[in-house]
C-alpha cells in the first residue's frame, strides 16, 4: 500500500507510516524563527541563523533514530506514547502525519484516546506553536510532557568547545516559564542573541531543565527516566546539558475535547517574553495564526495556477514545486537533513537562480534579495562566492567564472516582468566601496568576463564555473570554460536588449559583437562532431570529447548551446540527440558519460574523487536536467521535453526507483539521483534546498506551459504533447489576471493594456 496520499484541496501530503526510508521533512518559518520537522517529530529550530542561534539538538545522519526533535509524551496509566509515534517504543494504534504549507499535523489514537497536534511557527509572534487537542472515550487522567533537548546555539562551538562552554549556560524557571540563556564568552553577536523560552497555557505540575535529570544516564528519548517518577524534579541548570521539559496534568471526561498549547519561542528580554506569552495565550491565537498562514500562502499561490490532464504534474506545479522554491529562496542551501547548516551562508550563484523563479510570484521579495546579492559585487564586476549577512562573518572570496553573470539574468528578468528598465537606475553599493546603479553593476559583470578570457577565446574558469568539481582543470589559472562562454552569451543577449532600452546603442553593438565572437568559437572550436566540448584544461586539453577515454560528453554544454543560441540549428539538434542517446535514463539525464575513475585524466592530477554515478561524476544531476527540458522546448520537441520533465517528478521518480531505494520525499525535488554506474542507482540525494526547485518551476511554467513575459506583454508559447491538451493557466501579470486555455502549441502575444484587470483567452 502506498504510504502517502496528496490531498490537494488542503495542499497537504498525508503519511500513513512514521518509519519512512529517510526523514521526510517540512520547513516552518515566519522569516525570523524557523524549524525543520520530520514526519516522526524529529527536527531542529533556529532563530535567524542555524549557525549561531540554533535552539535544539538534531543529530544529522543519525538514522534510524531521526532524533532529537519536538516531542510530546502522553502518560496514560502505565502506557507512555507520543502523537508523533517516535520516539517511544509504545506506538499509537492509529496514526497519520500531514505536511502542509508551513505546518505539520499528527493525528494519533491509542486505547480510546485520540490526539491531534499541529506544529507551526506563528506568523504573529516568534514562537513555534504546538497545538494539542485530546478526546477520550472515557473519563481518565493523563499527563502531558512536552520536551525539547536544547543545544548550545553555536553548532560548531558546541562540537569544538562544549566541555567548557556548556558550563556557561543557564536554564531556569520564572513565573511558570522555562528560560534558556546562552551566555557563552566570545559568542559572535551577544547583543543580538535572544532568550529562548518554553511554556504552556495549561498549568504545570513540574518541570526539568537538566537533560540528565529528565532523560537519565544510559537512557534515551525512547524511555526518559523522568516519566517513571511521580513528578519531574523541577531541576534548573547552571552549567551542563540543557533541556526543556514540562509536566502538564489533564483530566478528560468521556466525549470531551480539550486543547492546550505549547510555546517554544524567542525574545530578547524576560519582560518581552511576558508580553509575548500574554498575546500567545489569547483564546484565538492558534486559529489566528493558522488563518494568517493560510492567507499568506493563498496569496503566494494565486500568481500562477494550472490545470493539466496529468495530476502528478499539476500537483507539483500548483503546490509543491512553488512551495519548495519559496523555502529554498528563504533558506538558500543552508540547512536540511543533508546539510548541517554549519558552513554556508548565502551563495551568490545559488540565490541569484532562486530569485529568477520568485520574480513572477513575489517581485518585491525578489528585488530585495537581488539587491542584497549586489552588495557582494566588487567594482571590477566579480562577486564573492557566498557570504554571511546575519552572522557577520567574512565572505568566501573565491572567484568563480559564473557568479557575476547570474546577476545580469536577474536584472533582465526583473525589468522584463515590469516591462521597463526604470528599476536599473536603482543605486546599490559595491563590496569594496562606492556604489553604482544596477545598470552599472551588471555592465561591470560583462566587463569582468571580457577582461578574463583565455588563450582560446573562452572565459577563464578562474576558481571553477557552475560545476565546482572542475576546479582541478584551472589550478594554474589558464583553464577555460566553454560552458561559461555559453552563459556569457545568454547574458550578452540580455544586455543587448537592455542597452537598447537604456538608450545605449554603442554598448548594445559591443554586446552583439562579443556574442558573435563566442558564437564563432562555439561552432568551430567547441564542436566535437556530435556534441559540444565542456572545457579546456590548463595544459590545453579539451574535456568532453569523443577522443577522451572518459567523460566524453557533458550535459550542460549541450543544453546551453541551445539556450544561448550559439550552436547552429543542426548542431543544437544533434547535441540534444546525443544527450538522449548517451545520457538519458528512466530516472533522468546523467551529468556526464561515461563516469570517471580516479586516475582521469592522470593519476597525479585526477579530475574527481567522486565514486562512479555519484554527485558530479555521472549522477542524474536534477538541477542540470531542467536546462535540457528548456532546450527541448526551444527546439520545439515536446515529447522529449515532457519525458525529461515527467520522469523527474518526485512521486514518479520514487515509483520508478522504488520507495526504499529512492528514499527521499516524493513531494520535493532532490539535487541529484545516483546514476546507473552506481550500485545505488535511484537513490535521491540532497532534497529540498536545491537549485532544481527554481529551475524546474521555470521550465514547467515558462517553457512547457510557455507563459512568459515580454517587453510588450505576456507571451504564450507552449510546448506540450498532444495528450496533455487542453491545459489551463492562470497568471497574474502587471496587475492583470490572465485566464488562458491552451488547445495547441501555438505562439501568441497578449499585449499589455494599462488598467486592464482580467483577460480570458484560448490558444
Amino acid at each position: 500500500m502506498n504510504p502517502y496520499r496528496f490531498e490537494n484541496q488542503n495542499r497537504e501530503i498525508v503519511l500513513s507510516r512514521y518509519n519512512m526510508p529517510t526523514p521526510w521533512m517540512n520547513y516552518l518559518s515566519n522569516g525570523t524563527l524557523h524549524a525543520m520537522l520530520s514526519q516522526a517529530g524529529g527536527g531542529v529550530a533556529w532563530y535567524r541563523s542555524p549557525q549561531i542561534w540554533r535552539i535544539n539538538h538534531y543529530r544529522f545522519f543519525h538514522l534510524p533514530t531521526d532524533r532529537s526533535g519536538f516531542y510530546t509524551y502522553i502518560k496514560d496509566g502505565n502506557a507512555v506514547w507520543c502523537p508523533t509515534s517516535e520516539p517511544c517504543a509504545c506506538k499509537p494504534e492509529k496514526w497519520e502525519a500531514a505536511h502542509g504549507m508551513g505546518y505539520t499535523r499528527f493525528t494519533a489514537e491509542r486505547d480510546g484516546l485520540r490526539t491531534e497536534v499541529t506544529y507551526l511557527v506563528s506568523p504573529l509572534k516568534n514562537v513555534m506553536l504546538w497545538h494539542l487537542e485530546l478526546r477520550s472515550d472515557r473519563d481518565r487522567d493523563v499527563t502531558i510532557y512536552p520536551y525539547v533537548e536544547l543545544g548550545m546555539m553555536e553548532f560548531m562551538r558546541e562540537l569544538q568547545w562544549q566541555c567548557y562552554n556548556k558550563h556557561q549556560l543557564s536554564v531556569y524557571e520564572k513565573d511558570g516559564v522555562l528560560i534558556y540563556r546562552y551566555g557563552v564568552e566570545n559568542q559572535p553577536k551577544p547583543d543580538e542573541t535572544p532568550l529562548v523560552y518554553f511554556a504552556s497555557d495549561a498549568p504545570a505540575a513540574g518541570f526539568d531543565c537538566d537533560r540528565d535529570e529528565f532523560v537519565g544516564s544510559y537512557r534515551s528519548e525512547e524511555a526518559p527516566v523522568g516519566l517513571e517518577h511521580e513528578h519531574l524534579k523541577n531541576s534548573t541548570l547552571f552549567g551542563g546539558d540543557p533541556c526543556f521539559a514540562l509536566e502538564l496534568p489533564l483530566t478528560l471526561r468521556a466525549g470531551e475535547t480539550k486543547s492546550l498549547n505549547i510555546y517554544l519561542g524567542t525574545e530578547m528580554t524576560e519582560s518581552e517574553i511576558s508580553k509575548s506569552l500574554a498575546a500567545c495565550k489569547a483564546p484565538d491565537f492558534f486559529t489566528a495564526s493558522m488563518q494568517k498562514l493560510a492567507a499568506t500562502w493563498e496569496d503566494f499561490f494565486s500568481g500562477f495556477q494550472c490545470s493539466l490532464p496529468d495530476k502528478d504534474a499539476e500537483t507539483m506545479i500548483n503546490i509543491w514545486n512553488p512551495y519548495q522554491m519559496e523555502r529554498n529562496f528563504r533558506f538558500s542551501r543552508n540547512i536540511s537533513y543533508y546539510a548541517t547548516g554549519t558552513f554556508r551562508g548565502i551563495g551568490v550563484r545559488d540565490t541569484a537562480q532562486d530569485v529568477l523563479a520568485m520574480i513572477p510570484l513575489q517581485l518585491d521579495r525578489a528585488k530585495e534579495k537581488f539587491e542584497l546579492l549586489l552588495t557582494q559585487q566588487y567594482q571590477d564586476g566579480h562577486c564573492n562566492h557566498y557570504f554571511f549577512p546575519t552572522e557577520g562573518w567574512e565572505p568566501v572570496t573565491r572567484i568563480h567564472s559564473d557568479n557575476h553573470l547570474w546577476l545580469v539574468m536577474d536584472a533582465y528578468h526583473i525589468a522584463l516582468e515590469e516591462g521597463n528598465v526604470s528599476y536599473l537606475d536603482t543605486k546599490a553599493p559595491y563590496f569594496d566601496g562606492g556604489s553604482g546603479t544596477i545598470w552599472e553593476h551588471i555592465k561591470q559583470s560583462i566587463r569582468f568576463t571580457t577582461q578574463n578570457m583565455g588563450a582560446h577565446g573562452f572565459p577563464l574558469m578562474l576558481s571553477s564555473d557552475w560545476n565546482d568539481m572542475l576546479y582541478k582543470v584551472c589550478r594554474k589559472g589558464k583553464g577555460e570554460s566553454i560552458w561559461t562562454g555559453m552563459q556569457f552569451a545568454v547574458a550578452l543577449r540580455m544586455m543587448q536588449e537592455l542597452a537598447e532600452h537604456m538608450g545605449e546603442p554603442e554598448f548594445a553593438a559591443e554586446c552583439k559583437a562579443l556574442y558573435a565572437r563566442q558564437q564563432a568559437l562555439c561552432r568551430t572550436l567547441a564542436w566535437d562532431g556530435a556534441w559540444f566540448r565542456r572545457c579546456i584544461t590548463d595544459e590545453g586539453r579539451f574535456i568532453g570529447s569523443e577522443s577522451e577515454p572518459q567523460a566524453k560528453i557533458w550535459l550542460n554544454t549541450q543544453s546551453w548551446a541551445v539556450l544561448s543560441g550559439l550552436g547552429t540549428q543542426e548542431q543544437q539538434r544533434q547535441a540534444m540527440n546525443s544527450v538522449k542517446e548517451y545520457l538519458d535514463t528512466d530516472l533522468g539525464i546523467k551529468k556526464i558519460h561515461p563516469a570517471m575513475t580516479t586516475d582521469y585524466p592522470t593519476k597525479e592530477e585526477n579530475l574527481t574523487c567522486y565514486n562512479k554515478g555519484c554527485g558530479e561524476n555521472g549522477s542524474v544531476f536534477c538541477h542540470a536536467n531542467t536546462w535540457a527540458i528548456i532546450a527541448e522546448c526551444m527546439l520545439k520537441r515536446p515529447e522529449n521535453a515532457w519525458k525529461y520533465y515527467h520522469q523527474l517528478l518526485p512521486m514518479v521518480a520514487q515509483k520508478t526507483a522504488g520507495a526504499e531505494r529512492y528514499k527521499a520525499e516524493p513531494y520535493v525535488y532532490s539535487s541529484n539521483i545516483f546514476g546507473p554506474e552506481s550500485d545505488k542507482f535511484g537513490l535521491a540525494n540532497v532534497s529540498w534546498l536545491t537549485g532544481t526547485a527554481a529551475w524546474m518551476y521555470l521550465a514547467a511554467t515558462q517553457y512547457l506551459l510557455g507563459v512568459r513575459p515580454t517587453w510588450d506583454g505576456l507571451e504564450i508559447d507552449p510546448c506540450l504533447p498532444e495528450h496533455l491538451l487542453p491545459a489551463k493557466v492562470t497568471r497574474v501579470f502587471r496587475g492583470c489576471r490572465y485566464e488562458i486555455t491552451i488547445t495547441k502549441n501555438q505562439k501568441l502575444l497578449l499585449p499589455h493594456v494599462d488598467g486592464r484587470k482580467q483577460l480570458s483567452v484560448t490558444v
